[in-house]
């Protein structure tokens, strides 16, 4: 039987029946207690640092990916508004490739597609934006200007009107306001007046107080035809810049096609002491002009003044005639065909004799007959040869307004 005997490391007496020294072996529970511990936190330490570390690079990438996507995005959009639609298609795929899910670089691509000619795929594109959210105000307005550039007058007013009621991140007013005016721009674009009118108007209900948007509106309503709406809205605007051009010559264009030359004359005077009209405006002030100056049916003339006119009147028409006949090839003294040319030539050649100021001066009723037959010459010319311009554009404008007043 073994007896004591010391441990080799600590040199202790190792008790009669022990295997190993006890001092030893206490030492050894303890170190290993110790290491265990240190261990674990050592693990759960090394964790974390790596969770951390985790969590960095991954939004390092991130970050990196958005400053790529938007790198991308820029040169894009600098792309598109230069025009060059291919290059911006480039651009736009490559930051749709960093940042997958964003709308607006899905927008910005489908109009790239679009002004790079490619319609088909913007409109697919388009589409898959449409059915993820189908109140987007924006993708239902370029959906509506493509299926307007396609020419489907149904599918663009449909898409233009989800544009006017549908959801607007940024001024929502605003923008269903000039969807509203795009659409009745393509309306009257395609010939649909009554529609644009009718757009239009709908639009009035809640302008707000700006001359220059008013005008704009006006001006969309005087194309439509519209003149009376039109020319209440040139007003309002000029009640708050009244010396705004564009609405003085709009108001005056309103006043001259329904009739009324005096206030044609007096808003198109003030808009020309501003500076130059535009030609079709210079061309209703001087019509306008003539008509005031010539009308031999004027209230408050004299008998001289109104014989005189009904003269120049009647004088003004039949070179009117003349040219016109020369013009057709009609012969207005043959006797063997009668032509309406040939008819009111002959009603006016029978008049002739008597077309005397002295005499016109004298007899109003003979004024009067003479003032006929000088707007049934210009209406007669017209139909056969176009409307004229200048004096007689003005004699055919009274023909129409004594037309009207005999109705």
């Amino acid at each position: 039987m073994q007896g004591e005997r010391r441990c080799e490391q600590c040199g202790q007496v190792i008790p009669w029946g022990e295997r190993k020294c006890p001092a030893c072996g206490e030492k050894e529970g303890i170190l290993w207690s110790v290491s265990r511990n240190e261990l674990l936190f050592l693990s759960a330490l090394v964790l974390i640092l790596l969770f951390s570390g985790t969590t960095f690079l991954v939004k390092a990438c991130r970050a990196q990916e958005r400053d790529l996507a938007q790198h991308w995005y820029v040169l894009g959009e600098r792309a598109l508004a230069a025009g060059h639609g291919e290059a911006a298609l480039e651009d736009f795929r490559s930051a749709l490739v960093y940042s997958p899910d964003d709308s607006l670089i899905g927008l910005q691509l489908a109009r790239a597609l679009a002004a790079a000619g490619h319609l088909s795929e913007a409109h697919a594109y388009l589409l898959g934006l449409w059915e993820r959210e189908p109140g987007n105000g924006t993708v239902n307005l370029e959906l509506a200007r493509l299926a307007a550039e396609s020419g489907s007058v149904p599918e663009a007013a449909e898409y233009y009107h989800n544009a006017i009621y549908g959801q607007w991140d940024d001024n929502p007013g605003e923008n269903r306001r000039q969807a509203g005016l795009e659409l009745a721009e393509f309306l009257l674009k395609v010939g649909r007046r009554s529609q644009a009118q009718a757009e239009l108007i709908g639009l009035t209900a809640d302008l707000p107080s700006d001359p220059a948007l008013e005008t704009q509106v006006a001006t969309l309503l005087l194309k439509a035809g519209d003149y009376e709406h039109a020319a209440s809205l040139f007003r309002q605007a000029l009640r708050l810049r009244p010396n705004f051009a564009p609405a003085l010559e709009g108001a005056g264009e309103a006043s001259f096609e329904m009739g009324n030359y005096r206030d044609a004359r007096r808003f198109l005077a003030r808009a020309k002491r501003l500076g130059p009209l535009s030609a079709h405006s210079e061309s209703f002030f001087e019509t306008a002009t003539l008509i005031l100056e010539s009308d031999p049916l004027a209230p408050r003339l004299s008998g001289q003044e109104r014989a005189s006119r009904a003269l120049l009147a009647f004088n003004q028409s039949m070179q009117r005639l003349s040219g016109c006949a020369s013009a057709r090839g009609v012969l207005l003294d043959n006797k063997q065909q009668q032509s309406d040319l040939q008819k009111i030539h002959a009603l006016a050649l029978a008049l002739q004799p008597k077309v005397l100021e002295r005499n016109l001066a004298r007899n109003p009723d003979l004024a009067l007959k003479v003032t006929d037959t000088a707007f049934e010459i210009e209406k007669v010319t017209e139909r056969a040869c176009g409307e004229p311009q200048g004096m007689d554009l003005a004699l055919l404008l009274l023909s129409r307004i004594q037309e009207g007043g005999n109705e």
